[in-house]
């Protein structure tokens, strides 16, 4: 069976540390627009089949332009490889050379294990079964191309804008998992960081979020199921936002958190 997420991440070595790819536009925010966790995904995928660990265990990229769906090149670069993480930059430009993505990746192999200590526990929030799952009219509740890959299901105490009573906070709760079944793996969860819709939908603030740079840290290997996220904006204000996300597996691990500084979708 050819999982979605696996073909649209797949890369085709061209020489060392140079792929090709086709970036998808299924794995869009509608408009032609592609996502950044994909992109990111992208990015980290080629720096685990250039090195010798496993996992992406951190990311880091700045979006410098959008890229189109298409033929796209993919550079990796090696900074320093060890027992315990290796570090890259990797590239995603488009196929006449304009670079998108630039993106530094640290690999490592990680480990099992229940955590020492946390204090970043998932919220109680309704069963999946009884979570909204219709997109509202008009707001784009998941981007277009990603509400047919992915599959959300909103708390209603943190989604009223879908039911037109939008909350006074930036703050959405909710349950991901990919719509073919594909298992959550590291790379998936470089994805699900930024899977989420913009924060400032949750007070009825709708529109385009472009992140300009963004971060994803890669916590523990997620349990099979469905996954956890709560996504917040501590501030908004001064013409840009920021969104932190945490991931929290089907047995309540902590498996992944992204922090990104994005520009707020735009009012009136």
């Amino acid at each position: 069976m050819t999982l979605a997420f696996d073909t649209a991440t797949a890369l085709d070595p061209t020489g060392p540390g140079r792929f090709t790819t086709t970036l998808d536009e299924e794995w869009g925010v509608g408009e032609g627009l592609l996502n950044g966790g994909y992109l990111m995904a992208l990015a980290a995928r080629a720096a685990v089949l250039d090195g010798p660990h496993a996992d992406p265990l951190a990311v880091s990229a700045q979006f410098l332009r959008p890229l189109p769906a298409g033929r796209a090149v993919v550079s990796v670069e090696p900074l320093r490889a060890g027992r315990t993480v290796a570090s890259y930059r990797v590239g995603v430009a488009a196929e006449d050379g304009s670079l998108g993505v630039d993106a530094q990746v640290t690999t490592a192999t990680l480990a099992a294990g229940d955590p020492v200590w946390t204090d970043l526990l998932p919220p109680v929030i309704a069963a999946p079964e009884d979570c909204l799952q219709m997109a509202a009219p008009g707001a784009g509740v998941a981007p277009p191309g990603l509400a047919r890959v992915l599959d959300y299901a909103f708390d209603p105490a943190t989604s009223g804008f879908l039911t037109g009573t939008p909350g006074p906070a930036p703050v959405l709760n909710l349950w991901l998992r990919f719509t073919d079944g594909r298992a959550v793996d590291p790379l998936g969860l470089v994805l699900f960081c930024d899977a989420c819709p913009p924060v400032a939908f949750a007070m009825g603030r709708f529109g385009w979020a472009p992140t300009v740079s963004m971060q994803v840290l890669i916590r523990a290997r997620p349990a099979p199921g469905w996954c956890q996220l709560e996504a917040r904006s501590r501030l908004i204000g001064g013409a840009f936002s920021d969104e932190e996300v945490a991931v929290w597996d089907s047995t309540g691990t902590l498996v992944a958190q992204g922090r990104q500084i994005a520009v707020p979708p735009r009012v009136g």
